[in-house]
C-alpha cells in the first residue's frame, strides 16, 4: 500500500496501490479482500495480488505461476482463487485450472486436463473436450480431482450460471452513466457540470453519479499541445503535426475526474486519471459501498472514502 501524497484537495485519495504495471483485471472476493491481476507488456510477465479492501493494505503481492504471461483471473468462491492457462499461446481457449488459498496466497492446486466453468458454493465445474464433444464435470475445490461425471448436461450448467447471475453479487455497487437526454438525474447535474467540463472539448460522453449532494464525473478531452510541440503530459509532437503537413493522426486524448458538492458548489477533487488514450472509454469509475474506485494511468488502484467527504 502507498498512502497518497498531501494535497490541498479537500477529498483526496484514502488509499492508493501502485501496481507496478496495468492492472489488467481487479475483483472482489465478498470476504474483504480485493484481487487484482497485474500485467507487463514489455516483459511479459503476470503476477497477481492482494488487498484488504477496507484500507488497500497488502495481504500478499507478485504470486507467479510456472507459466509467466498465458495465465489469468477466472473467478473466485469461497475463499479461493481460480486462474486459467491457454490451451496455446495466442489463442483464445482457456485449458488448465489453478487453485489459490486467497488468505495466504498458497496455491493449492493446478489441473492440467480441464477448463474453468465456474465456481459455486465451494464447488468447481470445469468441462474437457473429447471425441463425443465437451463433457462436464464437479471438481474437487480441495484438490482438484474429479468428483463427478456430469456428462453433457447443459442444463445443470446452465441453472447454475443463472443462481449465479440471481445472486445479489453485485450489492453495493453504484456506476456511472453517460449523461443523455434519458439520464435520470440529467436535470439535476447539467447544471453543474456547465461550470466543470469544457463541451466542446469532450470527446464522447460524460459519464456522471450523482449521490447527493456529491456529483462525481469523468470524461476524455485532448492532450494541450504548447508552442514547442510538446504536450502538456511530456510527450513529443511530430514535426509534419506541427506544420499541418502529412496524415493527420487522432488526438491524444486525457481522462479528467471531478468530484463536486453540489451544495457548497465546491470541487472536493479533480485529477487527470489516465494521461494518454487513443480512444475515449467507459466505466472509468464506481463506487462500492463507501468507496470510490477508480485505476489511475492503468496501474495505480485508487480509492476515495465516501463517508470522509468533507461537509
Amino acid at each position: 500500500m502507498k498512502l497518497f501524497r498531501r494535497t490541498s484537495q479537500p477529498w483526496p485519495p484514502a488509499w492508493t496501490h501502485d501496481a507496478g504495471a496495468v492492472i489488467w483485471r481487479f475483483l472482489f472476493d465478498g470476504e474483504g479482500r480485493i484481487i487484482g491481476e497485474a500485467r507487463d507488456p514489455e516483459r511479459k510477465q503476470a503476477w497477481f495480488f492482494c488487498l484488504r479492501e477496507r484500507d488497500g493494505a497488502v495481504i500478499w503481492n507478485d504470486l507467479l505461476l510456472g507459466e509467466p504471461w498465458w495465465v489469468g483471473i477466472e473467478g473466485v468462491d469461497a475463499g479461493r482463487l481460480y486462474l486459467h492457462g491457454y490451451r496455446k499461446p495466442d489463442m483464445p481457449q482457456h485449458l488448465g485450472i489453478t487453485a489459490v488459498d486467497i488468505p495466504s496466497g498458497r496455491q493449492l492446486w493446478h489441473n492440467d486436463e480441464y477448463a474453468f466453468v465456474l465456481a459455486l458454493h465451494g464447488e468447481v465445474y470445469a468441462t474437457r473436450e473429447t471425441f463425443g464433444g465437451m463433457q462436464f464435470y464437479r471438481l474437487s475445490a480441495k484438490d482438484g480431482s474429479v468428483a463427478e461425471e456430469l456428462g453433457q448436461d447443459m442444463d445443470r450448467i446452465n441453472a447454475l450460471r443463472r443462481e449465479i447471475n440471481e445472486e445479489d453479487i453485485f450489492r453495493g455497487y453504484r456506476y456511472p452513466e453517460p449523461l443523455g437526454e434519458d439520464h435520470p438525474r440529467g436535470e439535476d447535474v447539467s447544471a453543474a457540470l456547465r461550470d466543470m467540463v469544457d463541451a466542446g472539448a469532450v470527446r464522447g460522453d460524460v459519464d456522471v453519479l450523482f449521490e447527493p449532494p456529491l456529483l462525481m464525473a469523468a470524461w476524455h478531452e485532448p492532450v494541450q499541445k504548447s508552442k514547442r510541440g510538446k504536450t502538456q503530459n511530456g510527450g513529443s509532437e511530430t514535426a509534419a503535426d506541427g506544420m499541418g503537413m502529412g496524415a493527420q493522426s487522432p488526438p491524444v486524448l486525457q481522462q479528467r475526474f471531478e468530484a463536486r458538492d453540489l451544495t457548497s458548489d465546491r470541487t472536493l477533487y479533480s485529477d487527470i486519471i489516465l494521461e494518454a488514450a487513443e480512444a475515449p472509454g467507459m466505466d472509468s469509475f464506481f463506487v462500492k459501498d463507501d468507496q470510490l474506485m477508480y485505476i489511475k494511468n492503468r496501474s495505480i488502484l485508487t480509492a476515495h472514502d465516501m463517508n470522509g467527504v468533507p461537509a
